[in-house]
């Protein structure tokens, strides 16, 4: 905590621009010894940096004084040009006069550990910076902010209020819980729990914002697989034959819908087949359904029913659509599916809204989107629901100790 640390802010290529930032009690002394005229004030001002008597750069500065900054400490930012040879002579010469190389993410725990930040707002900053929809940014803003952590903080009061009121009847044990006083108790601790089941509801979303859903289609040879696949994404990322087998390995591509990353996934065709490379094309097919969110099972509805190939896929568990493809032609095929061409484009509106449907992806849901939690916030609201399923408050007895003690809702 004690250490001045300097690193390099932006992309480490070359660039016009690039921003060092340090921070530490040495960062003022580090930056007036190698900009001796810098004046210690927010203002930005145009100085040059000089080490052992030489000039590395003429360069823009910073400074901001603890505890008013970023992390609660002295910072000091410089823009110098974006040659990587000047941002390594100035960060070499910071290291000689005191300090030290940032480890990642430091300058966030230095925050966090400072008190700028909760814990939901320091680990927004990685999702702030990896969004890929204007969705997900809006969810990271929106923790960045301290939304998550201030709903979390209002329901450990209230399990703090309540505990305190419990721990009164233990210290006098003499003084029986009232019935109103147990039932209004018990009203309290539904109300909290409630409110954590309201917030694991979001998990999903949360795991689609940050990471995206994975979308897997799957198929016997010529169904349609690639050719859908390049229709979804508006792009040819896929070659397309109609000699069967084309699609060798499982090939992955993302698209946006409804402000969420769908990570596509076209898989070799399935099939009985004596060639080793198309074997091991539908083993990595069903590695990627071990792992999907979603099938697209796709059927060429232009041929006769000739059976569905065999998947070792637990629909119940796995949403599955299905899809009979090139509507364009006759139909032949007799089963139930979403007709969709991707010559013609039919269909694939009312498919899309169906991935939508069936990945739960409610753009309007406010509450899903700026509370939409990560897995470690699951864990702990998990270990809270559990430990208020063992917690009874009845008559004049306490059944079990503290939900909140156990529950341990640190955010």
């Amino acid at each position: 905590m004690s250490d001045t640390i300097v690193a390099l802010a932006t992309p480490p290529v070359a660039a016009a621009l690039s921003l060092i930032r340090m921070t530490g009690p040495k960062s003022h002394q580090i930056i007036n010894q190698l900009a001796p005229k810098f004046q210690l004030q927010k203002e930005l001002q145009y100085r040059a940096i000089t080490f052992n008597h030489a000039l590395i750069d003429d360069v823009v500065i910073s400074s901001w004084n603890k505890p008013h900054s970023y992390t609660g400490e002295d910072v000091v930012e410089i823009s110098c040009h974006g040659n990587m040879l000047i941002v390594d002579q100035i960060i070499d010469a910071c290291c000689q006069l005191g300090a030290r190389p940032a480890e990642p993410g430091e300058f966030t725990r230095k925050a966090f550990l400072n008190g700028k930040l909760d814990l939901t707002q320091a680990e927004s900053v990685m999702d702030l910076i990896h969004a890929k929809s204007e969705r997900a940014l809006r969810a990271a803003k929106s923790f960045q902010q301290g939304a998550f952590g201030k709903k979390i903080e209002t329901i450990r009061e209230e399990i703090l209020q309540v505990l305190s009121q419990l721990e009164a009847y233990i210290d006098f044990p003499d003084e029986d819980i009232e019935p109103e006083t147990a039932e209004s108790l018990s009203k309290r601790i539904e109300a909290v729990a409630l409110k954590v089941s309201e917030y694991l509801a979001t998990a999903k979303t949360g795991k689609f914002l940050r990471h995206g859903a994975s979308v897997v289609l799957v198929g016997a040879p010529n169904a349609g697989k690639s050719s859908l696949m390049n229709a979804l994404l508006e792009d040819d990322r896929v070659l397309v034959s109609d000699q069967p087998g084309t699609t060798r390995d499982a090939i992955e591509a993302e698209f946006i819908l409804d402000g969420i990353s769908i990570r596509l996934t076209d898989t070799a065709g399935l099939r009985e087949s004596d060639e080793e490379l198309e074997n091991l094309g539908m083993e990595h097919t069903q590695r990627a359904l071990d792992d999907a969110d979603l099938v697209l099972f796709l059927v060429d509805g232009s041929i006769p029913n000739l059976g569905t190939p065999d998947l070792s896929l637990d629909q119940s568990k796995i949403p599955t659509i299905h899809c009979l493809t090139k509507s364009d032609l006759p139909r032949v095929f007799t089963g139930d599916g979403f007709d969709i061409s991707t010559k013609t484009g039919d269909g694939l509106e009312n498919l899309k809204q169906e991935i939508a449907r069936r990945l739960k992806l409610d753009e309007n849901n406010l509450l899903s989107e700026s509370l939409a939690i990560n897995s470690r916030h699951e864990f702990h609201l998990n270990t809270a629901k559990v430990s208020r399923s063992e917690l009874t408050i009845s008559g004049g007895s306490l059944v079990s100790m503290f939900w909140c003690a156990r529950s341990r809702l640190t955010f």
